[in-house]
């Protein structure tokens, strides 16, 4: 079987599945978003270790404390961050490494946010915001944010290097993914599913702009790593941060954005 052919099989049974997740909502929501940590630290973990940081097996439990104190226990917020800070301050003192130890705090830090917090607040967007069921139009405005600017980088892109750690990402393909979302807009408006043009903007605003963004962090943590694919866990498409990361950063600027404006 080709990459390709593995790449098709796999989106015909996995875009189904999610999108009846999504759809469904509670437990079910639940789980996917814990499994999407649980595998998602295990990946960020294994990534560093390449770029010769050993971070211990033992941060999945705290990053997926993390993600469950955020999700499930409001007002815990404050609390959480300072025992993250003193876990790694604590960590940085007992295997003190005068070149890495404060790098490898930094880089734990960031994996805390990205793979802990980010996710609670999609999951927060998921449990919170079911009608008109926010998360499930996001990520299908994603997906056609990501084909616009595929095909119309491959067919019309002419000016790269907008974004060095991505170089092969036109300008063309970058304003395409931000026009796109708005079909959507205009479709779910049209149609009376969402009538809220503030809701619409701000879906069409994550999908468009933060989704983008939302590859290219997880380019970055790639290139650091020297790493092609987070892993090979899906066949054809890479690990779950491959699959995840603009839902994951597009997902948390729409629910931030929903708790300022409401």
């Amino acid at each position: 079987m080709t990459e390709l052919q593995k790449r098709i099989l796999v989106a015909v049974i996995f875009i189904p599945i999610l999108l009846a997740v999504l759809y469904l909502g509670g437990a079910y929501l639940v789980v996917t978003f814990a499994l999407i940590v649980i595998f998602g630290s295990a990946e960020y973990i294994a990534m560093l270790r390449k770029a010769s940081f050993f971070v211990s097996w033992y941060w999945i439990a705290i990053i997926f404390g993390t993600f469950v104190t955020l999700s499930f226990l409001p007002g815990w917020e404050l609390i959480t961050a300072w025992i993250i800070f003193f876990l790694l301050a604590l960590e940085a003192l007992l295997k003190w490494n005068e070149q890495k130890s404060i790098p490898q705090a930094a880089l734990e830090l960031f994996g805390s946010f990205y793979i802990g917090v980010i996710p609670a607040l999609c999951l927060r967007l998921g449990l919170n915001y079911r009608n008109p069921n926010m998360l499930l139009w996001l990520v299908i405005s994603i997906w056609i944010t990501d084909s616009a600017a595929y095909f119309t980088g491959m067919k019309w892109g002419r000016r790269r290097g907008i974004f060095p750690v991505s170089p092969k990402k036109s300008v063309e393909g970058f304003f395409a993914g931000i026009i796109a979302p708005f079909i959507i807009l205009i479709i779910l408006y049209s149609t009376g599913i969402i009538t809220n043009i503030l809701c619409l903007i701000l879906i069409a605003v994550a999908a468009g702009i933060f989704g983008q963004l939302g590859d290219l962090v997880e380019s970055m943590i790639k290139r650091f790593c020297g790493v092609k694919d987070s892993s090979k866990l899906i066949p054809g498409h890479g690990g779950i941060l491959d699959r995840f990361d603009s839902i994951l950063l597009a997902g948390s600027f729409l629910y931030c954005s929903l708790i300022i404006l409401q």
